[in-house]
């Protein structure tokens, strides 16, 4: 490559703007004009002109402005690939290709792929660590007897269930706001909190597989809770990486990533968990593990294995994002774990040769302003604010209740009107041990009826997947062409409308026939066909509704410097609805299955969403956001041309 001659005449020089460098701190007069770093010694590669703010547009033609001093400085930038000038050039020549970068805008082209993809995949780890709990922890709480040696009824169990999902939440309600700040801190920043919260609920979850009351798989719930702050920050950095023109499909990252998790965590809880009972071959006298260490230990800890697996996948996450996230939060303070992280992430990369690109008149200044400490909570609230946070608890409230209500709904012993609950003998064994009934009960359609379906570990794995697997096919396939279509707003009210309906129809699937009869599991083609008609439904509101109230509440944002705050302002709405919900739902749930009523609980809930959906109809997007994006992008396009 043929090196650029640069121009030593004082004539020349008078026509180059003199640029300032920031390797060192000496005076920029006696500076050389180009630095290199990295590359081959003595090849110097074109630099790239930078896009000029607006005081810069306003100049007399000859590059200066109205006080004869040259408005441009240049730093060094990493190199691009020729492809990327070419690109770069043809947008600059041809403004207005960037007025349609948010039609255009695709998987492919969207920045900082790898960045997404680290984020991505903690969510998922988290993600799949909290849906493998859920199809083993009715069984694990069932292991655990009473002072008297009794099993707790499967009233008790549901609402122990609640109570577990509300002691996770309930810390966040007055943490998430402090993750938030320290987020937006830059004594801290975002990655800081990402990884504390996926180192605890690492830890967490190792302790979990080895509680032997539900007090003490209480407690670790709740540090797990304690030190959960990264939902908000990852949504913030999402937003922070993908901008404004890929806000669309990075905002869909991290539920799909949800919903990838919601597959495998219970596919994975339901084959580990409980391996005497699950896998009983090793561990019998002819098996391989027969009379081992390990399958004294398994027998002993019959849930420790998935929990150990579970933990060991989020320390083995959170040291990966050590040295592959970077951070986002401008002025944030280089920490040594980034030095470190970096210096490992360049040792397996091979090093490009450098360009120029060009700096912003005033950043230094605006790098010192930046590293100002966050404004007070007081400046965030605006009504808009207000609203949007309403209608997301409302909507957080009877989805956080959903998957403890569906759980111990599918595991509630199915109704037999032979038993002798039934039949208001309630003394011997096997009827205490049966699903409870009221005295000379009768049940009578459309309303009054019980009974669950009877589902094991590896029922429950196969029903909580098939809301995942449908959730992660429709974003993908359908939510970036809808949002286009019907806009954020639309979407997010038509969503919210489809919660009722799958609540008022789950309960039904208890009086459909059934291939076996009671006390085995629930079976026929029928009977899955229902279930998953009706998860589908489910699945489909969540994965429309929660990326576009995520999009709303980065809208409501005051300022961009606030987006850590905000969504720390949510999440912690989100606890609050996520600790009540559960608890509620489990509470008449019980008091339901007490008066034969199985789908008082889920009555109730579909009332809740129908509360949701109206207050979804009071959150707006203001008038002419869109068009204000758009004339942002128009200008930047100018810019360019310029």
């Amino acid at each position: 490559m043929k090196a650029r001659q640069i121009p030593t005449s004082e004539t020349s020089r008078d026509c180059i703007p003199r640029p300032r460098l920031r390797a060192s701190g000496r005076s920029n007069s006696e500076q050389p004009i180009f630095k290199l770093r990295g590359g081959r010694r003595g090849s110097l590669q074109k630099y790239r002109p930078r896009i000029p703010n607006q005081s810069e547009l306003n100049t007399d033609g000859d590059g200066k402005d109205g006080s004869g001093e040259t408005n441009s400085k240049y730093s060094r930038h990493p190199a691009s690939s020729p492809a990327s000038e070419h690109t770069s050039s043809s947008r600059r020549h041809h403004p207005a290709t960037n007025t349609d970068d948010a039609a255009t805008a695709s998987w492919a082209s969207m920045p900082k792929k790898r960045q997404l993809a680290l984020l991505a995949f903690a969510r998922l780890c988290e993600t799949a660590v909290n849906s493998s709990m859920q199809s083993y922890i009715f069984f694990q709480l069932r292991s655990f007897k009473l002072s008297d040696g009794s099993v707790p009824g499967h009233a008790a169990l549901a609402f122990q269930v609640s109570v577990l999902n509300a002691v996770v939440a309930g810390p966040q309600l007055f943490t998430s706001i402090l993750w938030g700040r320290l987020a937006d801190s830059p004594h801290i920043g975002r990655k800081c909190v990402v990884l504390v919260s996926l180192f605890g609920t690492g830890v967490g979850s190792l302790g979990m597989g080895f509680a032997n009351s539900f007090m003490a798989v209480a407690f670790w719930r709740f540090l797990v809770g304690l030190v959960n702050g990264n939902r908000g920050v990852m949504r913030t950095m999402v937003k922070e990486i993908g901008g404004d023109e890929f806000e669309s499909r990075a905002v869909l990252l991290l539920p799909m990533a949800l919903n990838v998790g919601t597959v495998v965590g219970p596919l994975l809880g339901g084959f580990l968990a409980d391996p005497a009972a699950s896998h009983p071959r090793p561990l019998q006298t002819e098996g391989f593990l027969r009379g081992s260490n390990a399958a004294q230990w398994l027998l002993k800890w019959p849930f420790a294995l998935p929990n150990v697996f579970n933990g060991t996948c989020m320390i083995a996450c959170a040291a990966l994002l050590t040295f592959g996230l970077e951070e986002t939060l401008k002025g944030a303070r280089v920490r040594p774990g980034y030095i470190l992280g970096k210096w490992a992430k360049n040792l397996f990369r091979q090093r490009s040769q450098p360009c120029y690109t060009a700096l912003t008149e005033d950043a230094g200044l605006a790098s010192r302003a930046s590293r100002g400490k966050p404004g007070p909570c007081i400046r965030v609230w605006t009504p808009r604010l207000a609203t949007t946070l309403l209608a997301r608890g409302l909507m957080m409230m009877h989805i956080g209740a959903y998957p403890s209500l569906l759980l111990a709904f599918i595991s509630t012993p199915r109704y037999d009107a032979s038993s002798s609950f039934a039949t208001g003998d309630q003394t011997d064994a096997m009827a205490k041990a049966s699903l409870p009934v009221p005295p000379n009960y009768h049940p009578s359609a459309p309303f009054v009826f019980t009974g669950g379906l009877s589902f094991k570990p590896s029922g429950i794995a196969l029903a909580l997947s098939i809301r995942g697997i449908g959730g992660l096919v429709l974003q993908l396939l359908l939510f970036p062409a809808l949002k286009n279509a019907l806009g954020t707003i639309r979407l997010y009210r038509y969503s919210l409308l489809l919660f009722p309906l799958s609540y008022l129809l789950t309960p039904y699937l208890a009086v459909i026939s059934s291939s076996t009869s009671p006390p085995l599991p629930a079976a026929g083609v029928l009977l899955w066909i229902a279930m998953a008609l009706v998860l589908t439904i489910q699945t489909v509101a969540r994965s429309f509704a929660l990326p576009a109230a995520a999009m709303l509440l980065n809208a409501a944002s005051p300022d961009p410097s606030a987006l850590g705050t905000v969504n720390g302002i949510g999440q912690s709405v989100s606890a609050a609805a996520k600790a009540v919900g559960p608890l509620l739902a489990g509470w008449l749930y019980g008091v339901g299955l007490s008066y034969g009523l199985v789908g008082a609980a889920w009555w109730a809930l579909a009332a809740v969403a129908v509360s949701a959906a109206v207050a979804g109809g009071w959150a707006t997007a203001e008038e002419g956001v869109e068009s204000v994006q758009g004339e942002k992008r128009k200008a930047q396009g100018s810019r360019k041309h310029w």
